[in-house]
């Protein structure tokens, strides 16, 4: 009896949590276009002309103006909401009559940018893996030292000083390696895999705002 009220009770949390991913998932729908067919979740970025997606400060000598940062925010704020694995779609919906050389320019921009930030991260993320492995280096180091202390520590204040400060230090190191490794690690591969995506976003432009 007992083992079929733990069952139900897996089974009903289970439930629930389904529940409530269908009705986030029904409400995220509401907010964005989706389709069923692909499961592309659009992004719409409204815009009364062209110059509103470039940044003020673009310089005369670029090639490819940049991209507007508060653009740039607004496509992330917006990527956070939608499920990782889902793919995306960006809609620029412009007041304005179109301008196919614009167009190009600012899907050029777009992806340059996300470009540069996923070359950034990726190098991120290496340089985390070599702390984390110089952190447990440290680590096992000091835990060896002070294992090889140990003996001499036997009523000897001094040492007994040094095997204890080993050993702490080296958990602290290791502490360190495990945290950077599971959390910071984790929050960049999320910064990659989310830079990756929209790498694949289709971008597309519409002058119907309406």
């Amino acid at each position: 009896m007992a083992h079929t009220q733990r069952s139900w009770g897996i089974w009903g949390i289970g439930r629930n949590l389904g529940q409530r991913r269908a009705v986030a998932l029904e409400y995220l729908r509401s907010i964005y276009r989706y389709n069923p067919d692909t499961g592309v979740y659009t992004i719409d970025v409204r815009l009364a002309d062209y110059s509103q997606a470039f940044s003020q400060w673009a310089h005369a000598w670029e090639e490819v103006p940049e991209v507007n940062p508060g653009v740039v925010q607004y496509l992330k704020e917006c990527s956070d909401d939608i499920p990782l694995d889902a793919p995306l779609a960006i809609a620029f919906g412009l007041e304005s009559g179109r301008d196919r050389n614009l167009e190009a320019q600012l899907i050029t921009s777009i992806r340059k940018y996300f470009r540069y930030e996923l070359f950034i991260e990726r190098r991120r993320i290496r340089r985390l893996l070599k702390r984390v492995l110089q952190y447990v280096g440290i680590a096992l180091a000091f835990l060896t030292s002070g294992i090889a202390l140990e003996p001499a520590s036997r009523g000897h204040l001094l040492f007994m000083t040094a095997h204890q400060g080993l050993y702490v230090g080296g958990w602290v190191f290791l502490w360190e390696a495990f945290h950077q490794f599971s959390f910071q690690r984790a929050t960049i591969r999320r910064a990659i895999s989310d830079y990756e995506r929209f790498l694949k976003a289709e971008i597309r432009f519409d002058t119907d705002v309406n």
